[in-house]
């Protein structure tokens, strides 16, 4: 254990985006279940890690949970992990992410507004098992600072995140009351996007972002602890420390190359003594990435010459079919394990025929028996025009959310029912939020 009994340092633990009750990756109600577990699991090494150190704070930055109505499970697990935490003696700090803090409603008065779902969080708060830090509306007065008196130093806290669908940079807006310079070490606890860092994962929209000279031109708080980008990073903008505690487990595929984890914080008035970033157990993530010349060479005399010379090869249009989809299985075969979560990117160019001969449902049946889950992410996709219709030659290129519109809009011309456009205009707006969604999961 690191010395943490000197003078004026503050330790803590630092976690988030833990998403409890996810199940973004699987559909099957078994795995549904062993994926809530893993979450939990990843969580309880946080708080089990801050009572083994003996640490001063354990600070969560914000969607602690994946909705704003976590089931009574999510609930009661979170429960006992705070009341271990509070018997250790150890102070929680907490703040509401994109995901669990509900959308304040333009327009509402005040009395719908006090009727509206509160934060998950706000309940623990009401018990004392943590601060909650609210954060602020847009345009409000300064907020309160949460001043907590810890090993002889006093610690000032704010909380700032942004919500769904919110704009601007909510840092420059953020105004705080004079009393937080009273304390030696001054936190803002964040879960917002900053600049120049990758997103990670958050399926619900927002445009707010933190630039990064306000970060340089803020003075108030000596360090930044930040959720919502789902890897881990340390970095240091104008005087302040900017920590971004990263997901417990993998959520989508764009983090594979970063650890999920949670960190561990010594920190004095002047600044971080150290910052280490604790891996937790976590399912595996892999990529397996097929170009489409790989299924279809351009040189058609070659392929025909490699059939010639074995007697096995396919020869019909459906027996080419099954050899690209067997080929595909075959390169995601050595990937697979009962916990691996693997992802099948497609790119490069192809036809409506050659996209329609990939048996896509077969490929993620085999993902389903043979790995803990399978996305298929084929946005890097663009079907050219096949040609045999026409003598002219065209460049021209779709993808297939642009092939699906297209084929929709033609069915909708097509009818003469004005109920039947309007239903299969309804279900294309539909069908294109799913692939928007898919896209930002994979």
């Amino acid at each position: 254990m690191l010395n943490q009994q000197r003078e004026g340092i503050v330790t803590l633990v630092l976690t988030a985006d833990n998403h409890l009750g996810s199940t973004a990756f699987s559909q099957h109600p078994g795995k549904q279940e062993e994926r809530r577990q893993r979450l939990r699991q990843a969580f309880q090494q946080a708080t089990d890690f801050a009572i083994a150190q003996g640490v001063d704070l354990f600070v969560q930055a914000g969607d602690l949970f994946d909705s704003t109505t976590p089931d009574e499970i999510e609930r009661s697990f979170v429960a006992e992990r705070l009341a271990q935490l509070k018997q250790a003696g150890i102070q929680t700090v907490a703040i509401g992410g994109v995901h669990d803090t509900p959308t304040e409603m333009q327009g509402v008065t005040a009395s719908q507004r006090k009727a509206s779902i509160p934060a998950p969080q706000s309940s623990y708060a009401r018990l004392g098992a943590l601060h909650y830090l609210s954060s602020p509306q847009q345009g409000g007065q300064p907020v309160e600072p949460l001043i907590l008196t810890l090993r002889g130093t006093s610690v000032g806290f704010c909380g700032l995140s942004v919500q769904a669908g919110q704009e601007g940079d909510p840092l420059e807006r953020f105004h705080v009351q004079d009393d937080i310079e009273r304390a030696m070490i001054r936190l803002l606890v964040l879960h917002a996007p900053i600049e120049g860092l990758a997103a990670g994962s958050s399926l619900l929209d927002t445009r707010a972002q933190v630039r990064r000279n306000s970060i340089a031109r803020q003075t108030t708080f000596h360090c930044i602890l930040a959720g919502y980008h789902h890897s881990y990073s340390r970095s240091r903008i104008g005087s302040t420390e900017v920590i971004v505690a990263g997901a417990t487990q993998h959520s989508d595929f764009s983090t594979a190359d970063h650890a999920p984890g949670f960190v561990f914080l010594g920190i004095s008035k002047e600044g971080v003594r150290w910052c280490n970033h604790i891996v937790v157990d976590a399912m595996p993530l892999r990529r397996l990435v097929i170009q489409t010349k790989e299924l279809w060479p351009d040189d058609e005399a070659t392929a025909q010459t490699s059939e010639t010379e074995n007697a096995a090869a396919p020869q019909s249009d459906k027996e080419r079919a099954q050899s690209r989809t067997e080929l595909i299985i075959k390169r995601l075969r050595p990937l697979c394990s009962p916990d691996a979560m693997l992802q099948l990117k497609l790119e490069g160019e192809l036809t409506r025929g050659q996209y329609h001969q990939l048996d896509l449902n077969r490929i993620r049946h085999y993902g389903e028996e043979h790995c803990f889950a399978l996305a298929i992410d084929d946005s890097s996709l663009s079907f050219r025009l096949e040609q045999e219709q026409s003598a002219m030659e065209t460049d021209e290129r779709f993808s297939p959310r642009e092939e699906l519109m297209a084929l929709v809009d033609e069915w909708i011309a097509a009818s003469n029912d004005e109920q039947e456009q309007r239903a299969l205009q309804a279900t294309k707006e539909e069908l294109l939020m799913v692939m928007d969604e898919v896209k930002r999961r994979v």
